[in-house]
This record gives C-alpha cells, sequence and structure tokens, in this order.
C-alpha cells in the first residue's frame, strides 16, 4: 500500500501515468472551478478569487509544463541513462493527483481570504483564524505527498539516486515554481 501511495511510478510509467495525470488534473480543475481555488504554483493553491472559467483547467498544466521541463533537462544533464520525455511528463502529471485532496481541504478556508476587508476582519474574528490554522495543518500532507511523489517521479523516470536526484530535483522544483508564477502572471 505505501508504495501505490508514494511510488506508483514502479508500476506504471509512460502513456498510462500520463493519461492518469490529466485526468486527475481535469477533475482537479472542475473542483477549482465549482470552489474558485486556484492552482497558481507548481505546489501551490489560493481560494476566493474568482476569474475566467478556462484559467481553472490552464493553471494545472502550465504547473505541469513548467515542472516537466527543467525536470527533463536536469535528468538528461545528470542521468547516465537515456531518459524518455514521455515517462518525465508521464510520472510528472501522475505526481500531481494529491492536489484534489488539498483542494478539498482548502474549502475550510475562510473565502476571499484574498480580499483586504476579510483579511482586517480575520484579525478581530478568532473564529476565521482558527478555520485558517486548521486549514493549513490540513494542507501540509497534502503538499508533503505531491512534492514526495514528484521526487520518486523524476528520481524513477531519470534514473537517479542520492545526492544529484535530490539537488537536482530541488533545483527544478524552485525554477518551476519561478517558471510558473511568470507564466500565470500573463493570464490573469
Amino acid at each position: 500500500m505505501k508504495t501505490w501511495l508514494f511510488n506508483p511510478f514502479k508500476f506504471i510509467a509512460g502513456n498510462k501515468a500520463l493519461l492518469s495525470g490529466i485526468v486527475a488534473m481535469l477533475v482537479t480543475a472542475v473542483l477549482c472551478l465549482f470552489t474558485t481555488t486556484h492552482l497558481d504554483g507548481v505546489i501551490d493553491l489560493h481560494r476566493g478569487r474568482t476569474t475566467v472559467s478556462y484559467l481553472y483547467f490552464i493553471e494545472p498544466l502550465i504547473d505541469w509544463l513548467c515542472l516537466v521541463l527543467p525536470l527533463f533537462i536536469f535528468g538528461r544533464s545528470f542521468s547516465s541513462s537515456s531518459i524518455r520525455f514521455i515517462d518525465v511528463t508521464g510520472t510528472s502529471a501522475l505526481a500531481r493527483y494529491p492536489m484534489f485532496f488539498a483542494v478539498l481541504v482548502s474549502l475550510l478556508s475562510p473565502e476571499h481570504i484574498d480580499n483586504p476587508n476579510s483579511f482586517l476582519q480575520m484579525q478581530t474574528d478568532p473564529q476565521l483564524i482558527t478555520r485558517l490554522i486548521i486549514m493549513s495543518l490540513l494542507l501540509i500532507p497534502f503538499v508533503v505527498w505531491t512534492v514526495a511523489l514528484m521526487y520518486n517521479a523524476y528520481s524513477i523516470s531519470a534514473n537517479l539516486k542520492g545526492p544529484k536526484a535530490v539537488w537536482s530535483f530541488i533545483a527544478s522544483l524552485l525554477i518551476a515554481e519561478v517558471m510558473s508564477k511568470v507564466c500565470l502572471h500573463f493570464f490573469y
């Protein structure tokens, strides 16, 4: 069971992982649309800002592609094995499925938290502060789970282990986060 939760890539990769990952991203995007939750970064989510409907579907795709590119480049640079692009894209797509559960947990957050008036209200309302703290604490395991899956996807698809895998993954994740923020900035 632990392998299926943290390293399903031992059983599924390539086209099957890609298809499963895209389906998971689409289902998550539909949930985001109905809950006004934005996946506006590789491991970011924010709730409350309404926007045009298609952006809820664009965000996870941009986040995913922004992660795939540095992972593939670093994997090709550091691995002595041949790396298939389909394996990197497929496993990276599948690694995003815990974000569905993170979006569900985000429903506990106070609505329109990005609104400055809501922020002022939160400072004086202990119930809103409590909801925000509980939601934040519940989100941490899903973000950690997503990052663990992303690392395992990279490690297996690039056939890398040890410090090379860890440092190149961290660099890829940081680059991807910045790239996704910059790319999504043009859509807002």
